[in-house]
């Protein structure tokens, strides 16, 4: 459950954020006719930002009070299923891409990766908050006790364990990267919370795998130097060379 502390101007930034990174980490994917299932959704925070990708989504949550809001939140026409994130109710490979929020992780979090893992067919996004960051080295350093919003878990467990799964690549992208008090848009620090990305330092944490190669950019044309080029030649058939003409005015 999240903590109180976790409710008010630092929640709204660090929805905002993490917003930004499934934007950046997920631009990839391509969305017109394709599905989404967003497993474990909480309350919905996250269910109009995909709608309005234009993914086909569906998504799933546990708890009945966590569900009965997100599907209060969610556009017209989207499904919140109950289901528990390492037993879903879709068969193999049902949906294009898949978004997974260890948000209460068990002790293994291994059954939720493969179940997960199971009904994508293109993509799979881990997402989670990540013990092993800049945010909480320094909570740790201040001997503060401050909670954080879910349980952590450290970036290196979660991706060692994506490893056992079948996939194409794997990036990781973070957010949050700053400490705790500039989670605020009155902090002046609230603009290094987007520094590195490309980095697991942040408090929030996306790794993305693609389960199949991403349709490729098209070629550039190919561009050929102006002298490089030969003027246009009649066909050799047609009797454009000296010879050739001599032969047919002798046999004229």
């Amino acid at each position: 459950m999240r903590q109180r502390w976790f409710s008010g101007p630092e929640a709204r930034f660090a929805q905002d954020m993490q917003k930004r990174l499934l934007l950046h980490a997920l631009a990839a994917w391509p969305r017109r006719g394709t599905s989404l299932v967003e497993i474990d959704c909480g309350r919905g925070n996250f269910l109009p930002l995909f709608w309005q990708c234009g993914f086909d989504l569906t998504a799933t949550e546990h708890e009945a009070e966590a569900r009965a809001t997100a599907q209060a939140r969610a556009p017209k026409g989207v499904e919140v299923v109950a289901a528990a994130t390492d037993h879903l109710p879709f068969a193999d490979r049902h949906f294009d891409w898949a978004v997974l929020h260890l948000e209460k992780p068990g002790p293994d979090i291994m059954p939720t990766l493969q179940e997960a893992h199971r009904v994508a067919a293109r993509g799979l996004a881990v997402t989670f908050w990540n013990r092993a960051s800049l945010p909480a080295l320094l909570r740790c350093l201040s001997l503060r006790t401050m909670p954080w919003p879910a349980r952590p878990m450290s970036w290196w467990y979660v991706w060692q364990r994506l490893q056992r799964l079948e996939a194409f690549a794997r990036s990781i992208h973070a957010t949050l990267t700053g400490p705790l008090g500039s989670w605020n848009r009155q902090c002046p620090l609230a603009a290094c919370n987007g520094w590195l990305a490309r980095l697991p330092l942040g408090a929030w944490c996306i790794i993305r795998l693609d389960l199949a190669p991403l349709p490729g950019r098209r070629g550039l044309p190919l561009r050929l130097r102006q002298e490089a080029l030969r003027k246009p030649e009649p066909v050799m058939e047609f009797g454009n060379t000296p010879d050739t003409v001599n032969l047919r005015r002798s046999s004229l």
